[in-house]
């Protein structure tokens, strides 16, 4: 048996996944039957770039106001939203907790530079469940403590069945409840523009800072890079829908360097150009001051032979 193991590595993996299988408590992912599997039908995203969120769909917030999506698009602010169900055993929370994470390493402000919306694609739950997500959210949030500004970045919604719908279908997000009142769902985030126009899906668990920045940056269209470091990181850096991910554009590095080197050439110049006109100046300063200490001697030394000449006639 341990030969037909070692010499067959498809019979090997089967046995490995059996066993974690068995090993698998009972509280995680469990193996699904033939209608939980067809009940998973339908749940991928249906990416949609450049679709519109509906505006006029209507959410009620964590505090219990009833509001229009359009009041979250009136400025210069992208967005960044994730559709959960707050009840959720596992991979929402996960979602949320490592979304926290990354923007704890983000040297960007919720309700600043942009904004955080979660909203419960479950109509049946209610606003004390969206309060409760939320104070649990903005309490891991650091700059919370000291930002005011950060408690109207990042709001938690409930809403209706027909609302909701609405949102999920411009975004392509499909989700359908299985046994147990769970819901089979896809694992992702999405970037709004400040305009409400969706930008980027950023699928999985897994949020790099540095490329939420990008997300974030290109959802704005620049607008709220802090530095000429975020500019330069925007310019150069450009999303590869095939690795779902952001890579270096070695032809913008290549102009970045062209354009570096073009300015410190010209300062190089400009110094030497100041060099040389400072040293022409100090030239011909000094030649002025030999000219006028030569006429002065040649002055004292006339002087000199006259006072000289007069002398014997002074005498006789």
């Amino acid at each position: 048996m341990n030969q037909i193991v070692k010499h067959n590595p498809i019979i090997a993996l089967l046995i490995t996944l059996m066993t974690i299988a068995i090993a698998t408590p009972a509280s995680a992912q469990r193996v699904l039957d033939k209608e939980e599997i067809r009940q998973l039908n339908g749940v991928d995203l249906l990416e949609s770039q450049g679709a519109k969120l509906p505006m006029d769909a209507v959410f009620t917030t964590a505090d219990g106001r009833d509001v229009a999506l359009a009041q979250y698009f009136l400025d210069d602010k992208p967005t960044i939203l994730a559709l959960v169900y707050y009840e959720c055993p596992i991979v929402c929370p996960t979602v949320l907790r490592s979304l926290g994470n990354t923007i704890n390493d983000l040297d960007y402000t919720a309700g600043e530079d942009y904004r955080i919306l979660v909203i419960s694609f479950d109509h049946r739950e209610s606003s004390t469940q969206a309060l409760n997500k939320r104070e649990d959210f903005v309490r891991t949030y650091e700059r919370s403590k000291t930002n005011p500004a950060v408690k109207s970045g990042i709001e938690f919604f409930t809403g209706s069945e027909e609302s909701i719908k609405a949102l999920a279908n411009s975004v392509g997000f499909a989700f359908n409840e299985i046994a147990g009142g769970e819901y089979a769902h896809p694992i992702s985030l999405m970037a709004v523009s400040p305009e409400g126009i969706l930008t980027r899906y950023i699928y999985g668990y897994d949020y790099p800072t540095q490329d939420l920045k990008l997300t974030l940056l290109d959802a704005s269209q620049g607008k709220i890079a802090a530095s000429i470091g975020d500019r330069i990181l925007h310019f150069c850096y450009r999303y590869d829908p095939l690795a779902g991910s952001y890579s270096l554009v070695a032809f913008r590095v290549m102009q970045i360097g062209a354009g570096l080197s073009a300015i410190i050439l010209a300062v190089i110049i400009g110094l030497l150009f100041m060099g040389e006109r400072t040293r022409q100046k100090k030239r011909l300063a000094n030649a002025q001051a030999i000219e006028q200490s030569d006429s002065t001697h040649s002055s004292s030394s006339t002087t000199a032979g006259n006072t000289a000449g007069a002398a014997p006639g002074q005498m006789s």
